[in-house]
């Protein structure tokens, strides 16, 4: 009876590792997902934040203003937008991509550059990976120029 339960559960972990596992293919397009999108941005290429971010794309970030915390949203439009005419920044892009988390359709990547850390939700939209969420912060590590 302990070999038959001992079995099982070995079956059963070896089946949820392969049902969560990851294609190396899709590993590759999830980061190249998350590259496009913040090179996109620093290089002022609203082509590849256009490539990179779903139709329904969503970025949040909490604000304060007045000792008051509050979500400021902004949609694709808005990015490619501000992709266009940010300012240009004076020093060379820096960028660590980590896969937290990655199953068959959705994967969770924290992004680290100059000066944010990003947490995407990256979701496989007929075949192609697409961000449809992302939670950001200032990089406390990020020192400006003055």
């Amino acid at each position: 009876m302990k070999i038959l339960k001992s079995i099982t559960v070995i079956t059963l972990v070896l089946i949820t590792i392969t049902v969560k596992s990851q294609t190396t293919n899709d590993s590759i397009q999830i980061k190249q997902a998350a590259l496009d999108y913040v090179e996109g941005w620093f290089y002022k290429d609203a082509n590849r934040i256009d490539n990179a971010v779903h139709f329904e794309f969503v970025k949040r970030s909490i604000l304060t203003i007045d000792s008051i915390d509050f979500l400021g949203t902004i949609n694709k439009s808005r990015m490619v937008l501000i992709t266009l005419y940010h300012r240009n920044r004076e020093y060379s892009l820096y960028t660590e991509v980590f896969i937290l988390d990655a199953m068959p359709t959705i994967a969770s990547v924290k992004v680290i550059f100059n000066e944010c850390i990003e947490y995407l939700h990256i979701a496989k939209l007929n075949d192609k990976w697409k961000i449809v969420n992302n939670l950001f912060t200032g990089n406390p590590d990020f020192k400006r120029k003055k």
